[in-house]
C-alpha cells in the first residue's frame, strides 16, 4: 500500500520517539538492576611459598554484604550468597567485614549463618568493619561469639597458621581503622615469616602504613596477599569519576586490583551497598582466587 513520505517520516520519528524513552527507561533503572548482577571474579596467582603437594589453594573473598531489608541486600538473598560460595568448592573462605549495618544486625547475620553455613576445606574467617564496630573495645564480645557459632573465625589483631599439605599459610586480621583498635605493629610482628601470608584489613587506608610494617624479624613485605573491602569499588562510577567513594580512602585503593611492592592487593566492590541501593559500572563481586604452587 502507497504511504506518503510524510506519513513514512511520521512514522519514523514516532519509533524514534520509543526507542529514546525505552533507553531513558533502562538508564534509570539500570543501577537498580546492578546490584543484583553478582559476578565472580577468577584470579590466578603464582607462588613458590606453597609446597608441591599443595599445587593450588583456592580462596574465596567477600567483603561488604551489607545486609538489610528490601530494596538492599536482603537475608534471602544472603542465603543465595552462601549457596553461590559454597558452590566454588573453596579451600578457604575469606570475609571482608561490615556484614550487616550495626553491631546488633551483624550477630543477626551471623545467625544466619549459623543455620546456612559456608563450607571450606580449611576453614573461614572474617575481619570486622565499621559498621560492625563499636568504638568500645569490648563491644564485640557478642559478635565474636555469633561468628564462633556461625563456624567463622574472627580476626582482630590476630595472626593464625594453617597447614595446608606440608606448607603453612598464615592469616593476618587487623582491627577496623575507623572504628575499631588496629595494632599494625603489635600484629606484624605475630608474624614469623617462611610462610604464604595473606593479610585482611576492611579497610584500604591502612594501605601505606602496612607496606611500612615489619614482622617479628624486621622484615618489610612480609605477606603475599593483601584483600581489603569499605569502598564498594566507588558504587557509582559516572564518566569515569567515582561518585560514592567513602571517607579518606585515596582513589588508588578505590577499588579492583593493584600492587605494591610487587605484592598483589585487592580492594573489592563488595556485594551490598550503601546510602542508595544502585550500583553503576561496579557490579558486586565474589573473588575467587587460585594461589598456584611454583615450587619444585
Amino acid at each position: 500500500m502507497y504511504r506518503p513520505k510524510h506519513a513514512k517520516y511520521q512514522m519514523l520519528r514516532r519509533v524514534i520517539r520509543i526507542l529514546a524513552v525505552v533507553i531513558l527507561v533502562f538508564i534509570l533503572l539500570y543501577p537498580f538492576l546492578e546490584p543484583y548482577r553478582i559476578q565472580v571474579e577468577r584470579t590466578s596467582l603464582e607462588s613458590d611459598m606453597l609446597s608441591p603437594d599443595v599445587r593450588q589453594l583456592r580462596i574465596v573473598f567477600v567483603s561488604d554484604i551489607h545486609e538489610q531489608g528490601f530494596p538492599f541486600f536482603t537475608s534471602a538473598r544472603t542465603i543465595d550468597l552462601v549457596r553461590s560460595i559454597n558452590a566454588l568448592n573453596p579451600d578457604l573462605i575469606l570475609l571482608g567485614g561490615d556484614y550487616a549495618t550495626s553491631p546488633e544486625s551483624a550477630v543477626l547475620f551471623f545467625g544466619r549463618l549459623a543455620e546456612n553455613r559456608l563450607r571450606a576445606n580449611y576453614g573461614i574467617y572474617g575481619v570486622l568493619g565499621e559498621h560492625d564496630r563499636e568504638l568500645e573495645r569490648e563491644s564485640i564480645t557478642l559478635l565474636r561469639s555469633a561468628m564462633l557459632a556461625a563456624g567463622v573465625t574472627p580476626l582482630v589483631n590476630d595472626a593464625v597458621s594453617l597447614r595446608v599439605g606440608t606448607s603453612t599459610v598464615t592469616l593476618v586480621g587487623l582491627d577496623d581503622v575507623t572504628r575499631g583498635w588496629p595494632d599494625l605493629a603489635g600484629t606484624a610482628a605475630q608474624v614469623e615469616g617462611g610462610s604464604y601470608t595473606i593479610f585482611l584489613c576492611h579497610n584500604p587506608q591502612i594501605i601505606p602504613s602496612l607496606m611500612q610494617s615489619v614482622n617479628s624479624a624486621g622484615k618489610r613485605n612480609w605477606f603475599q596477599l593483601g584483600l581489603f573491602g569499605h569502598t564498594m569499588g566507588g558504587q557509582i562510577v559516572l564518566l569515569g569519576d567515582v561518585l560514592h567513594l567513602t571517607d579518606s580512602v585515596s582513589a588508588a585503593y578505590a577499588g579492583g586490583w593493584t600492587k605494591e611492592n610487587r605484592i598483589p592487593l585487592l580492594i573489592s566492590n563488595g556485594i551490598g551497598t550503601v546510602t542508595i541501593p544502585a550500583r553503576l559500572f561496579r557490579p558486586p563481586q565474589i573473588h575467587l582466587i587460585t594461589v598456584k604452587s611454583t615450587a619444585k
